[in-house]
């Protein structure tokens, strides 16, 4: 956690996006082909370890002041959904793991360039309570902005809806009442992801601090990048069928070797 609040925006950006996923890959190449018979016996555990995850990291993120300590925690609350989807032993589970692990990567990636390249950059704190507003002063960064949280929170017509979705059908399948437990993730990061875009896009007018800084809105670099994401998180939340159908061969590869 600390690695993520801590490092500059190319580290949380690489962390987001490459580093996390590297847990995924572990699993699917060493984990379940070699400890096949383990991780079949053991699934109460990592689902219990999944579950306690997701509930702890969401209200940690519910009470946090710092926005990128805050994306950071719900990259973690993330990360445990994918974990106990790729333990589901079942074609939808796996796939939506990989799913929200690309999903995952193209949206946390997007919020710590808002959050570091954009918010930090312009008024040189994270605290919370000082963004108010912002809509009147960049109305296109929140336009941007808004549509990285619907994929944060995991709206339909995003890759992360699609991802989320695929990997608690997966664990709703394997262990019910875990899976019930585990659907609390869609609650609780519809929750902290729009209460965090209603501090700071609207909430009244923006703070005396702000008018002391110089503030304007996305410049072309960063509009362009910012850009790019929100159209990977949409035509594939749209259109899920580009990824699902390289996938299909080889988990079934995979689960027919556990």
């Amino acid at each position: 956690m600390k690695a993520h609040v801590e490092s500059p925006l190319g580290g949380s950006i690489v962390l987001a996006a490459i580093v996390l996923k590297l847990s995924l890959y572990g699993i699917f190449k060493l984990i379940l082909p070699i400890l096949n018979k383990a991780s079949l016996n053991y699934t109460f555990v990592i689902y219990t370890i999944g579950v306690v995850t997701i509930i702890y990291a969401s209200f940690s993120t519910l009470r946090t002041i710092d926005i990128k300590e805050l994306i950071a925690y719900s990259s973690v609350s993330h990360a445990a959904v994918y974990l106990i989807g790729a333990f589901s032993n079942s074609i939808q589970g796996i796939e939506g793991a990989i799913v929200l692990g690309l999903a995952h990567g193209f949206v946390s990636s997007g919020l710590f360039i808002c959050v570091g390249g954009v918010l930090y950059d312009r008024s040189h704190t994270r605290i919370i309570y000082f963004y108010k507003g912002m809509a009147q002063l960049m109305p296109l960064f929140s336009v941007l902005y808004f549509i990285l949280c619907l994929g944060n929170c995991g709206a339909p017509l995003t890759l992360n809806f699609i991802g989320e979705f695929m990997s608690l059908y997966g664990v709703l399948e394997r262990l019910p009442l875990l899976g019930v437990l585990a659907c609390s993730s869609i609650v609780l990061s519809a929750a902290y992801t729009i209460f965090m875009f209603n501090r700071i896009s609207f909430g009244g007018s923006f703070t005396p601090l702000l008018l002391k800084e110089n503030i304007f809105d996305v410049n072309k670099r960063e509009f362009l990048i910012l850009a790019i994401l929100t159209a990977f998180t949409v035509i594939l939340g749209i259109y899920p069928s580009i990824i699902l159908d390289g996938l299909h061969y080889y988990v079934n590869n995979l689960i027919y070797k556990i």
